[in-house]
């Protein structure tokens, strides 16, 4: 495999024909991501052409975190599966856009792929995009007015998440291509709940029959990576879209993984501006609601059962980002990380039905800090 890099990049495009050598190139790597490399290129092929912007990504056979964490490059190809399977759920059923505030979903498009070097490219969001987590950090707390549209983006999240399990649900075809759940096992079981299952001996049978439950509710598609630094938002026309990145982990399993890993990350921004965390409770309280009502295609049993799994999985992934292999990045302060954990902890070990009865227990863990 030829590794990629800011520097060798170009010469990549040139010896694989997909650029010619009087092609002006430029490249820039994207931050953010562990398990691959994944660059920004816009190429001209003359002064007076239009730039030709796209996406480059590279699976890395070791990720980069602070512990020893491997997956096989070969999770390319599953990332470039479920990307299609999911922009065909989306081009198959009609957006909910009734005002100019409902944000519009979409997925990028596959432009080639290189099954030599374990390497593809997509389209590019436009430059002017910005990446949910980040407004997310700049704009909460105090400073949340900041970032007005926050709560129809988590609206969005919710309907778009909802599309796609919804879109899948049961689908023996789907199922068939991605019913192989080795790389998930590797990037999110492994290094997330059997790391804390050695980590907190009280919690290792209560994530040990969560583990075992994902295996018995194969139901849909799962992104398993939907969270806000994966949704990047920008102006289209008189609108606003919502593109969804990063499919690698996707696999046909239990949707209330997706559930709990998202709320996750808004749980833990809650804590990071805590006592100031009220407007991170309402997205979630946002995109739990438009999550349901969306879905709605399924019995009552089935969406009670969905939401009882859903907190457990919250749990599990709270404690996950912090003492798993992949920690959450800016939630340094020992009180803001104890107040976490401690939510997270009491998920597990005295289960809730659903988000509503969570966000009693998440206002108490933080009212102190």
């Amino acid at each position: 495999m030829h590794e990629i890099t800011t520097e060798t990049a170009a010469d990549y495009l040139r010896q694989t024909g997909k650029a010619s050598a009087a092609d002006r190139i430029v490249v820039r790597e994207l931050a953010g991501g562990v398990s691959n490399a994944v660059f920004y290129v816009r190429v001209q092929t003359a002064d007076d052409a239009p730039e030709n912007s796209f996406v480059l990504k590279q699976a890395r056979p070791q990720l980069r975190v602070a512990q020893p964490w491997f997956c096989n490059v070969e999770r390319n190809w599953r990332e470039l599966a479920v990307l299609r399977i999911c922009q065909s759920i989306l081009e198959s059923q009609p957006p909910h856009v009734e005002t100019a505030d409902d944000l519009r979903a979409t997925t990028p498009a596959v432009l080639w792929e290189d099954r030599e070097n374990f390497a593809f490219a997509m389209t590019a969001a436009p430059m002017n995009h910005g990446v949910w987590k980040q407004w997310l950090l700049t704009g909460g707390g105090a400073n949340f007015a900041a970032h007005a549209r926050n709560g129809h983006i988590a609206t969005a999240c919710g309907r778009l998440l909802a599309r796609l399990h919804s879109g899948s649900w049961r689908d023996k075809a789907i199922r068939a291509e991605l019913g192989d759940t080795a790389i998930f096992d590797a990037l999110r079981i492994d290094p997330y709940y059997r790391t804390i299952a050695a980590v907190h001996a009280d919690l290792r049978l209560h994530v040990e029959r969560l583990i075992d439950s994902l295996a018995e509710h194969p139901l849909a598609l799962v992104h398993a990576d939907f969270s806000p630094k994966n949704l990047l938002v920008y102006p289209s026309g008189d609108r606003t879209e919502l593109m969804m990145v990063d499919f690698e982990t996707g696999h046909f399993g239990d949707p209330a993984f997706d559930l709990g890993f998202f709320l996750t990350h808004l749980v833990l921004k809650a804590c990071y501006f805590a006592p100031l965390s009220t407007p991170l409770i309402g997205l979630a309280n946002d995109f739990w609601a438009a999550y349901f009502v969306t879905l709605g295609l399924h019995t009552a049993d089935d969406q009670r059962d969905l939401a009882r799994r859903a907190m457990q999985h919250l749990g599990a992934c709270i404690v996950a980002r912090l003492d798993g292999k992949s920690p959450v990045d800016y939630l340094d302060e020992p009180q803001r990380r104890d107040a976490a954990r401690t939510f997270g902890r009491n998920l597990l070990l005295d289960p809730v039905d659903a988000w509503p009865a969570a966000t009693t227990r998440l206002r108490l863990s933080v009212a102190w800090l």
